[in-house]
C-alpha cells in the first residue's frame, strides 16, 4: 500500500500556509503515489473515509471557523500528531471531493501570527462589460457598484477591491467624460479601478496584477473573490464561436475599420486555460458570473463556470440553462418580492414599484384633502398611511444621482451607488428555446464546486 503526502488546506490555519498529510488508506490504493503534492478541496460529499495523519499538532475539535480562542484551544493540543478522519466522495466523473465534515481541522499552536495573514493580502475584482445592446449603457456599471456597495457593509476594505471596467471611447463618447467619471467614483468609494480595452489586458491582470504583463503583483496579493457582470453567451443557443464572456457583445456595429472588435474584448472558454490557478486564493476562491449562461454545456458537455471552478480551485455561481435579466436591478423588491417580464413590448411590472406608486398618488391625494379639513397636522397623520418604504425612496434619490453634471455639465449617467438589486434568472417564455434543448437538466442560478483532478491515486473505488 503507497504513502501520498498531500497539502492540506483548511479555514482554520491562521497562518495561511499548507500543512503536509501523510495518508494511510483503510483500502489498498489503485496507485502508489510518493512526494506529490495535492490541495484538498472542502466539498458536500461525506461518504468514504480515509485516515490522515497530521505532521504536526492538532486541535481536537473547533466549534467554528472565526474568533477561535488560542487559550482555550491550547489546551487540547498535544506535542504529537493525532489521527484524523477526512471524508471522501468519488463522483460521477471519476473525480474524488473532500467533503466539509472532519475532525482534522489544524490550529497553529501559539497566537494567530498576524504579519503572515497582512503579507498575503487578498484582493477581490469586480468586472463590468460594455453593454452596447440596450438602452441603459451602465447597466453593467451599476450592477458592479451595487456590489461593491454589498461588499464594502459586509466588511471588505475599500482599498482591497478593484473595478475592472471594460472601456471603449466608441462606446463611452455617448456619455462623455465617462472614464474620468468612473475614476472619480472609484476614489469616492475608496476603492481601485482599472480600465480593461482588450481581453489580453483582463489575463494579464489576473494573472500579474498589471494589464502589461509580468509582474511580481500577484504573489503577494491572491484573489480571492470575483464577480462579472456582462453579456455572455453559448453557441448552442445564443451565439458566439464558443462559451464566452461576451464583453464586446455586439460592439462590432461600432468598427469604422471593420475589425472584429468582439474578438478582442470577449473572453472565451478557452482562455480558461490561459489563467495561472496560483493567481488566486485556492480553497477560499469564489466567483459569482452575472452573465448569460455561464454554467449552461457546451457542445461537449463542458460548463464555463466548472472550468472556472477547477481552474481557481474555488467555487463559482452561474446562471445554468438561462439568461440572466438586467430588467429588474432597478425596481424595488421590499414591499412584495416579484417581478414579471412580459413577452413584446409590454410593460414589465415589479409589483413593489406598483405599490409604492400607488401610495405615493394617493398620499399626494389624502394629504391634499386632509389639509383642506384639518390642516397642516392632519396631513402629516394621514400621510404616514401611505408611506412609501425605504427602498422606493432610496430609488429615487438614486433616479436624482443619475441626473448629476460634472464640472464641465457633462451628465453621469448612474448612480454611484449602484442598482438596486443584483439580476435576476430570465422568464420561462424568453428562455423557452434553451429549455427545450436542456429539458430534464436543473436551471437557475446553481454553484459549481472544485473538483480535485488526478485524485483516484487516492481513491480505492467507486461508491
Amino acid at each position: 500500500m503507497g504513502k501520498t503526502y498531500f497539502n492540506l488546506v483548511d479555514q482554520l490555519n491562521f497562518n495561511g500556509e499548507a500543512i503536509k498529510i501523510k495518508g494511510n488508506a483503510k483500502q489498498e490504493l489503485n496507485k502508489t503515489v510518493t512526494k506529490e503534492e495535492k490541495i484538498w478541496i472542502p466539498g458536500n460529499y461525506n461518504s468514504t473515509y480515509q485516515s490522515m495523519l497530521a505532521s504536526q499538532p492538532q486541535v481536537y475539535k473547533a466549534e467554528s471557523m472565526n474568533g477561535i480562542s488560542t487559550e482555550v484551544y491550547l489546551s487540547v493540543i498535544n506535542s504529537s500528531p493525532q489521527v484524523g478522519k477526512i471524508n471522501i466522495e468519488m463522483n460521477d466523473n471519476g473525480k474524488c471531493v473532500v467533503g466539509f465534515s472532519t475532525s482534522l481541522n489544524k490550529v497553529t499552536t501559539g497566537a494567530p501570527n498576524k504579519k503572515a495573514k497582512e503579507k498575503n493580502n487578498y484582493e477581490e475584482i469586480i468586472v463590468s462589460g460594455l453593454q452596447a445592446e440596450g438602452r441603459f449603457i451602465y447597466q453593467f456599471i451599476e450592477a458592479a457598484l451595487h456590489d461593491i456597495n454589498v461588499r464594502i457593509k459586509k466588511g471588505t476594505k475599500p482599498d482591497h477591491i478593484t473595478w475592472l471596467v471594460y472601456y471603449s471611447e466608441l462606446l463611452y463618447k455617448i456619455g462623455g467624460n465617462d472614464n474620468q467619471h468612473f475614476k472619480e467614483t472609484a476614489k469616492n468609494l475608496g476603492i481601485k479601478i482599472q480600465l480593461i480595452k482588450k481581453n489580453d489586458e483582463l489575463i494579464n491582470y489576473i494573472n500579474f496584477k498589471s494589464i502589461y504583463g509580468k509582474s511580481e503583483g500577484r504573489k503577494k496579493n491572491k484573489i480571492s473573490y470575483m464577480s462579472v457582470f456582462g453579456h455572455g453567451q453559448t453557441p448552442l443557443y445564443t451565439g458566439g464561436a464558443e462559451n464566452q464572456l461576451s464583453f464586446g457583445y455586439e460592439m462590432n456595429k461600432y468598427s469604422k475599420t471593420g475589425e472584429n472588435l468582439e474578438s478582442i474584448l470577449n473572453f472565451k472558454q478557452s482562455d480558461i486555460d490561459r489563467l495561472l490557478s496560483e493567481a488566486f486564493d485556492n480553497g477560499n476562491m469564489e466567483t459569482y458570473f452575472y452573465t448569460c449562461n455561464a454554467g449552461t454545456a457546451d457542445k461537449n458537455g463542458l460548463r464555463f463556470a466548472q472550468l472556472w471552478a477547477d481552474k481557481t480551485i474555488g467555487i463559482s455561481h452561474a446562471f445554468q440553462n438561462a439568461r440572466s435579466n438586467y430588467i429588474f436591478i432597478n425596481s424595488t423588491m421590499d414591499e412584495i418580492n416579484a417581478a414579471f417580464n412580459l413577452p413584446g413590448g409590454m410593460p414589465d411590472p415589479a409589483v413593489s414599484d406598483y405599490i409604492n406608486g400607488l401610495k405615493e398618488i394617493s398620499k399626494e391625494k389624502a394629504e391634499k384633502i386632509a389639509r383642506y379639513i384639518t390642516g397642516e397636522k392632519g396631513a402629516e397623520t394621514v400621510g404616514e398611511i401611505f408611506d412609501t418604504s425605504e427602498e422606493w425612496k432610496e430609488k429615487q434619490s438614486r433616479k436624482i444621482d443619475r441626473e448629476r453634471l460634472d464640472k464641465a455639465g457633462k451628465k453621469y449617467g448612474y448612480a454611484d451607488k449602484g442598482s438596486l438589486q443584483y439580476p435576476m434568472v430570465n422568464n420561462r417564455g424568453d428562455d423557452w428555446k434553451i429549455i427545450v434543448g436542456t429539458w430534464g437538466e436543473p436551471r437557475g442560478f446553481l454553484t459549481y464546486t472544485y473538483t480535485v483532478t488526478g485524485i483516484m491515486d487516492i481513491c480505492s473505488s467507486k461508491i
